[in-house]
């Protein structure tokens, strides 16, 4: 039988718990002037301006939240708090039913997370940063007794979405169930009461809205997966340039600068070209708190002469692995797996530009 909610407080006290597509997205402005970036990677408190004034160790920029990208499967469920559950069923030796109060009342964790659509095409907005509080889905499985036959964790969500993820994943430190966003109770339009959060993976296998999770044997096809769309959508390195826009620029010193973001293996550095990919040179980074969050990279094109020149930047993981130049995919190279081509951007170097 599901627990009864004063037994899963008896049990806490206990001590015994140690998409994919985008309707909207903006970008979140980076500095553009060396001045305005600290010279050094030297990590800086955030200040969260919400009721929970949390300070979290970054140099990288957090997204508001009303700037943070939004993913609708199909309308924006209102999820009544009252009468919310979140049920974990299957293969459990304790199943269990829990208020959004138990939750509350459970250990907490407050960690920086970027998130990233599968479908964020080359240079794309469909990546957000932020701060979020709640649960170690890890805690969850000890609480209900995972059984060692289970082999996924399937999650179903107030609008009908569903996808899976595997046992291990869940287990995973970094693995949240996040009630929390930049200091605020979590917004309708980014999950709430509850959404996940798993390290390393596009925001398709990380749903909102959550009100059951079911471990179960063998495997689970989600709504997107069952559409073609990757089953494990491990996050793809990428790096995006933010300035110098497309344009026409002067005959002077130019900084050069935007994003990157990497799988868990992790970013070893970025690179950058101002000749379309025949030379590269290393950038300078600002790296945030786990290799969970993006990175911000610089690098000072000292002296760009006159003419046209291509713009490229790519990632180089810590695995060895660098992004490509690119490989035509389907959807701006999306499909089926998220896209790792460059990101290009095409300058003219020009007196009165």
């Amino acid at each position: 039988m599901p627990w009864r909610r004063r037994e899963v407080l008896r049990w806490l006290a206990g001590g015994a718990i140690g998409a994919a597509a985008a309707a909207c997205a903006r970008r979140l402005p980076l500095p553009e002037t060396s001045s305005e970036i600290p010279p050094s990677p030297t990590r800086i408190p955030v200040r969260l301006p919400g009721p929970e004034r949390w300070e979290i160790a970054s140099p990288v920029p957090i997204t508001p939240t009303p700037e943070f990208y939004e993913v609708k499967y199909s309308t924006i469920p209102r999820v009544d708090v009252e009468t919310w559950t979140l049920e974990i069923s299957g293969e459990v030796e304790r199943p269990l039913r829990l208020t959004y109060s138990d939750l509350l009342a459970m250990p907490a964790v407050i960690e920086m997370r970027t998130l990233e659509c599968i479908s964020n095409p080359v240079g794309g907005d469909l990546i957000g940063n932020a701060v979020w509080k709640g649960v170690r889905m890890a805690d969850l499985l000890a609480m209900a007794g995972a059984r060692a036959t289970a082999q996924e964790v399937v999650l179903h969500a107030a609008d009908g979405y569903h996808t899976s993820i595997p046992v291990e994943l869940a287990r995973d430190p970094h693995s949240l169930l996040a009630y929390m966003m930049n200091g605020e109770v979590l917004p309708p339009e980014h999950g709430f009461p509850l959404r996940a959060l798993w390290p390393g993976r596009y925001g398709m296998k990380q749903p909102k809205w959550i009100t059951r999770i079911e471990l179960i044997r063998g495997e689970h096809i989600g709504y997107w997966e069952a559409q073609g769309w990757s089953k494990e959508a491990i996050i793809q390195p990428n790096s995006r340039i933010d300035a110098p826009r497309p344009g026409m620029l002067p005959p002077q010193p130019v900084e050069i600068s935007g994003i990157a973001f990497s799988g868990p293996v992790g970013i070893e550095r970025v690179e950058v070209s101002t000749d379309d990919g025949r030379t590269w040179a290393e950038a300078e980074l600002l790296r945030g708190p786990t290799p969970y969050v993006w990175t911000v990279w610089r690098y000072r094109w000292e002296r760009p002469e006159e003419g046209e020149h291509v713009l490229r930047a790519r990632v180089v993981q810590r695995d060895g692995r660098t992004q490509p130049r690119g490989r035509g995919r389907l959807l701006g190279g999306t499909f089926p797996d998220g896209t790792d081509e460059q990101h290009a951007v095409r300058v003219v170097i020009a007196r009165g530009g």
